[in-house]
């Protein structure tokens, strides 16, 4: 894909390309190579010498038994840039194994300081993480459950530029239960620590005192989540969590609400809201995020779905109407109309789009 440059935002024309092999390997396994390259194709004075270029090569393994007892992932990267000649690399490696009664897994994953992606997404690199699991299931003979489990997951970071310094651990304990009327329900704690490098408002709320940087926090916070049976005309997902947040305390609900009235009908109403609490001087915020959403099918041709959105966060009103026409098979014709709004003070348009999509197969 060549892009165009925009000179009045010192936007480059670049190249972005991508080339993948793979290769299978015993009964259900495969190995992957890749190639990838990003690249003006043009010298500007705007453009520094480290993002004139970001290229990756790659290795990728991926496991899978015949029996789908063990599976795995591993993998080797080496990014590419110019003036970058070290702490390049991504590695990483998880196996994990499956039976009746346990689900054992051990992975662990290393990014270097100076490995870069730009046509991926690195959540953070000068890290070496490791995430194992135990889970032991639990089937009874009798009774309304069907299953349940018991499981523990620790997730540890280091950061290896700092001596291999412990930034962060979360230790998840679950218990979950599946009915033979196919609900579900869930407990969940959630033991966490950070260092947290610089000060930061986790409210994004303006003008107010971040909480301090520099400084460990040691919080616990406990989770519920009940999933009705799917199966019915109207379901629900309810999920509750309170503890500790920082040096603070955050309560969060979150519910979802179905209603389906097949083939022709069926819409959900999502809900989110986060109660935060911190000491003073710090800010406190209430945050809503509220989503519904409706599908009708008019035959097996004609579709059409609207999802509206708004965030209190973002102060956000959105709406997203698509209409869908398959005039022939995997050949669509969309038409997507998006809205958004201010709601802060004044309730205004923010800006608009009207888009217009064709899909063809070519059976040929």
């Amino acid at each position: 894909m060549q892009t165009a440059e925009d000179l009045t935002n010192e936007i480059p024309t670049t190249n972005n390309a991508v080339i993948t092999a793979q290769y299978k390997l015993f009964s259900r396994s495969n190995l992957s190579v890749m190639f990838i390259n990003k690249q003006a194709t043009k010298d500007y004075d705007f453009v520094e010498d480290e993002n004139r270029f970001n290229r990756v090569f790659g290795f990728d393994y991926r496991l899978a038994s015949k029996d789908n007892t063990w599976v795995g992932k591993y993998f080797f990267h080496k990014s590419f840039s110019q003036n970058v000649n070290d702490k390049d690399i991504s590695s990483g490696a998880s196996t994990e194994y499956f039976s009746r009664n346990w689900n054992l897994r051990f992975g662990a994953v290393f990014v270097g300081e100076n490995f870069r992606s730009d046509l991926g997404y690195i959540k953070r690199t000068d890290v070496f993480k490791i995430s194992p699991l135990v889970q032991r299931t639990f089937w009874p003979k009798k009774g309304k459950i069907q299953k349940h489990s018991i499981s523990v997951m620790p997730f540890f970071l280091w950061k290896p530029e700092l001596n291999f310094k412990n930034s962060d651990y979360t230790i998840v304990t679950r218990w979950q239960a599946e009915f033979q009327n196919t609900s579900k329900l869930e407990f969940k704690m959630f033991n966490r620590y950070t260092h947290l490098y610089e000060s930061f408002d986790p409210t994004s709320t303006d003008g107010a005192e971040p909480i301090p940087g520099d400084k460990n926090y040691y919080y616990t916070s406990y989770e519920v989540k009940y999933n009705s049976d799917q199966r019915n005309t109207f379901s629900y997902n309810l999920n509750p969590s309170i503890g500790k947040f920082y040096n603070g305390e955050k309560y969060s609900f979150q519910a979802q609400f179905t209603l389906r009235l097949q083939p022709y009908f069926s819409s959900s109403l999502q809900i989110n809201y986060d109660n935060i609490n911190l000491p003073n001087p710090y800010p406190d915020a209430s945050v809503w995020l509220i989503g519904p959403k409706i599908d009708i099918t008019f035959n097996k041709s004609l579709f059409w779905a609207t999802f509206v959105q708004y965030s209190s966060q973002q102060n956000n009103f959105s709406i997203n109407t698509r209409l869908q026409w398959r005039f022939a098979p995997l050949s669509d014709l969309f038409i997507v109309y998006n809205d958004n709004y201010f709601t802060e003070n004044v309730f205004a348009p923010r800006f608009r789009s009207f888009n217009l999509k064709l899909t063809y197969w070519l059976n040929v």
